[in-house]
């Protein structure tokens, strides 16, 4: 009934997960594995599974992670027919910020269900911020990513745009809740061994992902959200670019609507100490090259 794609590159998890999987899941199930040690980009990697796949439902999930309860496979399967459904996940936003950022908006627009550890799986724990069972949610996180095969196909990863491992389930999870709803879900619950890697590559792919797609989901603007998000972007953005007329019009391009004078005021006093330190802060990236 559900075909489980997985992009792999850690033989250990992947037996865990494998296991995990055969002892919870309660209906039948295929794993459709594509070794993937940085041979392409998780895009690719995900839809070359689900072009093999052999049931209707699809479930992307990463291998570092263990299903905490049982019989999870007729949960999802229930969640994904009911109407109007696109991605079930387990973390995901309401809200999606002018400024390019990942799912984790905001703490009162996120929403999780998740043990969180670590590698050595010395620690862990929960983040369940959920509110119903199902809460409704524009991007979700790809650690877990459940969908019908046939409104998969009329989305499917976006290679052409993203060719590394970050931004893929921002992408994909923004363009389908553009025709569906995609939920965050407090009856599935997952350990998961590792947290992201907010890098360069991070940066780049969730830039090309708001270029692409925009941010008008929602109809209500929050200029807190917005300007914390922003400015949070200029701190990503700045700490890998130089302080040069280009970047400093490419960071505009998405800049928050809506503010009030005095958000717009502590945006342009940041501005004005990029300006003016430009050249320290520059110096810094050329002793890093």
């Amino acid at each position: 009934m559900i075909s489980i794609i997985i992009s792999s590159y850690l033989p250990d998890y992947f037996s865990a997960l494998e296991k995990n999987i055969a002892e919870t899941i309660g209906v039948s199930y295929e794993i459709i594995k594509i070794d993937n040690p940085g041979l392409m980009g998780i895009c690719e990697a995900y839809n070359k599974g689900a072009e093999k796949a052999g049931f209707d439902y699809l479930l992307f999930i990463h291998e570092d992670i263990l299903f905490k309860n049982e019989n999870w496979g007729n949960t999802l399967i229930n969640h994904l027919n009911q109407e109007n459904t696109g991605i079930i996940g387990l973390a995901g936003s309401s809200y999606v910020p002018s400024a390019p950022s990942s799912w984790t908006v905001s703490e009162k627009y996120n929403f999780v269900n998740i043990l969180q550890g670590n590698k050595e799986n010395t620690l862990y724990f929960p983040i369940q911020t959920t509110k119903e069972n199902r809460n409704k949610v524009f991007a979700v996180d790809g650690v877990f990513l459940g969908i019908k095969k046939e409104i998969f196909n009329q989305f499917k990863f976006n290679e052409n745009l993203l060719k590394g491992f970050h931004g893929y389930d921002l992408d994909f999870s923004l363009r389908v809740s553009t025709k569906k709803q995609n939920y965050v879900v407090n009856d599935i619950l997952i350990q998961h061994f590792s947290g992201g890697n907010p890098d360069k590559t991070w940066l780049d792919a969730n830039i090309k992902v708001r270029e692409s797609i925009g941010s008008d989901f929602q109809k209500e603007i929050d200029t807190e959200a917005e300007k914390k998000i922003f400015l949070g972007f200029l701190h990503n953005f700045f700490k890998y670019y130089p302080v040069n007329k280009k970047n400093l019009f490419l960071t505009l391009k998405f800049y928050p609507k809506k503010l009030n004078f005095n958000e717009h005021l502590e945006i342009a006093k940041k501005y004005y100490g990029y300006i003016r330190y430009a050249g320290s802060i520059n110096k810094k990236h050329n002793s890093k090259n």
